[in-house]
């Protein structure tokens, strides 16, 4: 997924650089990253229905992420060397605003925004479809509220500890998954990918 402070935690260098931020300023290539750090391994076919897009634009968008360091092709768990499976290189992308040209920056940001917006749009067709348990659980809320730029930066550490303690649980799964030890436990307590995006800024009306 995509973290507003873009700066990468968790990976070598290159997903710094402002080539790979100008890369990731596009929503296909955008969504196709999210599918590999959620998804884990995939190939290009299996990237092409979930997307939509055409195998084609796919592999030509992996081809540019792979550039700039943020996808690499992984090898076959069953060793068909005639489907191409890719994997991406780091599990999230943290973006400081000052790190880079204020139009790379500027253009990042609003791909995001749109990336976000399309992905809520996605649940909502589906929404119908859902056991009513996952139905009633998710959601979306707002809120603007009258506060100082320091109870603004207490207010996001606030938010950023309750996420570090649920992070830590799914990276936990995660990990357990890589080795193959998680996927069994996942099924039994019907495990999801939840998305949770997080957006403070100065209200403007």
């Amino acid at each position: 997924m995509t973290e507003q402070r873009m700066k990468v935690e968790d990976g070598p260098a290159p997903a710094e650089s402002e080539e790979a931020r100008r890369c990731m300023a596009h929503p296909a290539r955008m969504r196709l990253l999210g599918a590999l750090r959620v998804g884990g391994v995939q190939t290009v076919g299996e990237l092409s229905a979930a997307t939509g897009e055409a195998p084609g634009a796919v592999s030509y968008h992996l081809a540019q992420l792979a550039k700039v360091g943020l996808v690499e092709k992984a090898a076959s768990p069953d060793g068909d060397k005639r489907k191409s499976y890719w994997k991406s290189c780091h599990h999230a992308t943290n973006v400081q605003p000052d790190s880079a040209d204020a139009d790379v920056i500027d253009a990042f940001s609003r791909t995001a925004a749109l990336t976000y917006q399309m992905t809520y749009e996605r649940f909502l067709d589906v929404l119908p479809t859902l056991p009513q348990e996952w139905a009633q659980t998710c959601g979306a809320n707002d809120r603007v509220l009258r506060l100082t730029v320091e109870e603004t930066r207490a207010m996001v550490d606030d938010l950023n500890a309750v996420m570090h303690k649920w992070e830590q649980l799914s990276d936990a799964r995660r990990a357990a998954a890589e080795r193959g030890t998680g996927a069994a436990a996942d099924k039994e307590t019907a495990v999801e990918p939840v998305a949770v995006v997080q957006q403070v800024f100065r209200w403007v009306p």
